[in-house]
Parts: structure tokens; sequence; C-alpha cells
């Protein structure tokens, strides 16, 4: 028996990372959106892997993406936001049964007062067979060209991995993603000319040296996992914007100050503060860290645990035509039976 519904369970999850005055300096005017506007995109057995995102320099706003656990054929999310996404969902369903390590999702962008459509998140990982058909669901057929197309490009230790799209969007681009393996991520922190190889390899000419040495020194405080994005537009050529997420590794929420005092997470924020590219609001918002669990009663009588956990996960760097843009922080919120 959950004491909690995810509706309750992502509010109280949202409440703690605006606690203590953190909502306002972080979020700004979006949090009151963002507590209503995910709740019905909250589907599924189990709580969704949801991640908030915001920005660590410039105006404060609050983006919701939730990705979607194990669901059954026909379900439907209650919300305009969510477009047609009947196919998708139940294609979806089918594809988990045979694929259990595939993920689709909603980016929902709360910090727009107008509420756009949410742009649809897919992670194949190695199943490439699954792109053309989930595009298809969507009514894009034409972006599993441009993924397959790029993924067939990419160097060793660029594996592609997942894809953003905002339907119907004539023009928008194609947000393509990879992890870099380990040991590459390792090569280009002590050769950016790894990063040059790759770079040409894909058909992306939008660096420059200043570039190249701030991607070299994020991938060499990285710990372990980073990825990178690219964007794809409708004629195959890559856009002028690279991004990496830098995971920070962090494994209980005991141990998140830690790292952001004296750790990776302040080796990797200390460089982002000093290239301009995040102010000191990442401090506060490490605050927000959270771990609780709940004795409960399952189901079948016996004992069990309802745990709520809010993490900081990864930051985005992101640079355009070259020059560093303002970075994002993503905080993992999640509820569930241990």
């Amino acid at each position: 028996m959950m004491i909690l519904s995810h509706a309750q369970a992502f509010q109280v999850l949202l409440l703690q990372a605006a606690d203590e005055g953190r909502g306002p300096a972080l979020f700004g005017e979006s949090l009151g959106r963002a507590r209503e506007v995910p709740l019905p995109f909250l589907v599924g057995r189990s709580f969704p892997d949801v991640y908030l995102e915001h920005p660590l320099s410039g105006d404060p706003f609050l983006d919701v993406t939730v990705l979607l656990g194990q669901l059954e054929p026909g379900m439907r999310i209650e919300s305009p936001a969510a477009g047609e996404h009947g196919a998708m969902l139940d294609w979806y369903a089918r594809a988990q049964r045979d694929a259990a390590d595939i993920s689709c999702g909603f980016e929902i962008d709360t910090s727009n007062p107008w509420l756009p459509e949410a742009a649809v998140h897919f992670q194949p990982r190695a199943h490439t067979e699954l792109v053309r058909p989930f595009c298809e669901t969507v009514g894009e057929p034409e972006r599993a060209d441009l993924y397959l197309a790029l993924a067939r490009r990419m160097p060793d230790g660029w594996p592609l991995s997942f894809f953003g799209m905002f339907r119907g969007r004539a023009g928008s681009p194609l947000r393509v993603c990879g992890y870099v393996d380990e040991g590459e991520k390792n090569a280009c922190a002590q050769d950016a000319s790894r990063l040059v190889a790759a770079f040409d390899a894909v058909g992306f000419s939008a660096y420059d040296d200043a570039m190249l040495a701030q991607v070299s020194d994020l991938m060499a405080a990285a710990p372990s996992t980073v990825d990178f994005q690219f964007d794809v537009f409708p004629d195959g050529w890559l856009g002028p914007t690279f991004a990496i997420d830098v995971q920070f590794g962090i494994e209980r929420p005991q141990a998140v100050l830690a790292s952001f005092e004296e750790g990776v997470g302040s080796r990797v924020m200390g460089l982002l503060e000093g290239w301009g590219a995040a102010d000191d609001r990442w401090r506060l918002a490490v605050r927000s860290a959270f771990a609780r669990a709940l004795p409960v009663e399952l189901d079948d009588g016996g004992a069990g645990r309802f745990a709520l956990t809010l993490m900081p996960q990864w930051v985005k760097a992101r640079w355009t035509e070259g020059a560093l843009q303002g970075a994002k922080l993503y905080h993992l919120a999640h509820a569930g039976i241990l």
C-alpha cells in the first residue's frame, strides 16, 4: 500500500526543492505552474523518473522532464500539453516487453505561461531497430533518418543513445544525444585534438580553441559519465550548438554537501562559475538534497519502506558558435517502495 500517490509524492519533492527560500531564487514565477502542469504526466505503475531543470545564471525558471516507467496499453495523459500521444504510449507499452532498458517521456516547458506542447524523449539505447517505429508513431518518420544517419557517422567512443523532438514544429532540430565512453572521455580530457577528430567525423564545425579547452577541462573534472548533445536540422546539417552533461556520480543525498564543498561537485561548478556560466546560486540549489524512508504495509501484508529522494544529478554546459552559454542544473526527484 503506497502512502502517497504519484501526484502527492511529486508535490512533496517539489516543495522540498523550493523550501527555505529556494523557490523564488531558483525557479522564479514558473514554480506555481510546475506544481500543477506535470501532474497528469505522472502515469504508470511506478513513479516516473522526474528531472527538475533550472538555470544557474540569468532569470530563474523551472522545467520538468518525466521519463515514464512501465505502462499498460490504453494509458493516457489528461493534459493538452501532451499533444497526440495515444499511439506513442501504446507502442511504447508493447516495446517495453522485449526491450526493458528503453525509456520514453516528455519535456515540459513550465517556464512558459502559454504552456506549449511538451517535447517527446525516446531512449532506444542499442535498440536502433526501434528508432523508426517510434518516430512513425509520433507522425515524424523523417526524424528516424536523421538519427540513424548521424549514428552511422559517430566515431568510436561516442555512441548515440537517445533523442528529443518538438512534434509538428516545421524546421525544428532533432536533439540527438549519447554517452562518451570513459576511456574516450579521459583521452579527450588529456588531448583536445581527440575532440577535434570527433567533431570533424560528424560534421560539426562550430568550435574554437577556447571551447575545446573548456570541454576538455570539464571532461577532466567529471568523475565518470559524460553525455553529449548535437542539434540535427531537417536537411541533416548539424546546428551550431554542442552540449555536455557532467554527471556528479553522487549515490546518496547525505554525500551531496561534501561533494559540492570539496569534491567533484565543487570542482565542476567552480570551473563553470569561473567561466561566467554560473553564479553562486548552485550553492543554494544543492542544499535541496533530500532522502526520507517511511515505514509502510505492503499489499501482501509485509513491512516495507516508502522512500522519497531528491538529488542533483548533472550540470549541462552548452556552447553556441563556440561561446559558452549559461549552465543548467538537473535534480532527480524519485519516490517508491524500497
